[in-house]
């Protein structure tokens, strides 16, 4: 049995989302012509979306979840960042991942896979329990969701928001957009609206009667998007907001061995 899992939550002040194992997505990101700098306190990319945010700032986003059960190690990460402008440092960020790793050992699994675009780690796991019994498997889950709640969950994901989500857009395709356009990634006038339908494109797109590997496949549909899915800033956009996007480069991780 496999299952491919995306380990993050939509954070909401004051309330903690447990990670949820059996889920499966697909969106992404890309290049484009023109400067979205001269544009940015017009919001008609938005396509009568909500640019609604979780948090008025990097900091206040970190300060809303500093009471919630943690391990004192990723807490005293979280207060670094306070006096730091809400910034997580790359050191911390790889020590929280550390951590959560050593975490899933000493509970006797294998090591996880840690893989990174950019130095930002693709939060995204493909469980292989290919003979893995139902019990095994939820003793498993509930292992993991502690170890990555506990250790790593609030430090990524404050990494991953100062990186490709400044600010803090609750919607992951506004998210992605804004991400493209502040990086003149996308021409001004890309909207909301047209990257929903792209990734629509994406994700529902089939080869019926075509002889295509996983990869061919991967590389076809990629090219539903209109900008350079290719371009190292588009990745960081994609690995930051929604990594599902990349899923198809995920390599598979064995816990029982």
């Amino acid at each position: 049995m496999e299952a491919t899992v995306m380990m993050r939550y939509d954070r909401v002040p004051h309330c903690l989302v447990t990670i949820l194992m059996l889920s499966c997505m697909l969106c992404a990101g890309g290049c484009g012509a023109g400067s979205a700098n001269d544009q940015l306190s017009d919001d008609a990319w938005l396509s009568g979306e909500s640019g609604e945010r979780s948090a008025s700032s990097l900091r206040a986003s970190i300060q809303s979840v500093m009471n919630d059960p943690m391990e004192d190690s990723q807490r005293a990460m979280l207060k670094r960042a306070l006096d730091n402008g809400g910034e997580i440092s790359h050191a911390d960020y790889l020590s929280a991942w550390n951590n959560y790793k050593q975490c899933m050992v000493y509970k006797g699994y294998t090591e996880p896979p840690l893989q990174t675009v950019n130095g930002v780690v693709i939060n995204l796991v493909h469980f292989n329990f290919s003979g893995v019994s139902e019990e095994q498997q939820m003793k498993f889950h509930h292992d993991f969701g502690a170890c990555f709640d506990r250790n790593v969950m609030y430090v990524e994901s404050a990494y991953r928001d100062a990186r490709a989500n400044p600010e803090l857009y609750r919607d992951l395709d506004v998210a992605m957009v804004d991400c493209l356009r502040r990086h003149e990634l996308v021409p001004v006038e890309y909207t909301v609206a047209q990257y929903r339908k792209e990734s629509d494109a994406f994700t529902n797109m089939t080869f019926d009667g075509e002889q295509l590997t996983q990869q061919q496949a991967y590389a076809r549909r990629r090219k539903a998007y209109s900008f350079d899915f290719d371009n190292p800033q588009v990745r960081t956009c994609v690995v930051g907001i929604n990594p599902n996007a990349i899923a198809d480069e995920i390599e598979e991780w064995k816990p029982f061995g």
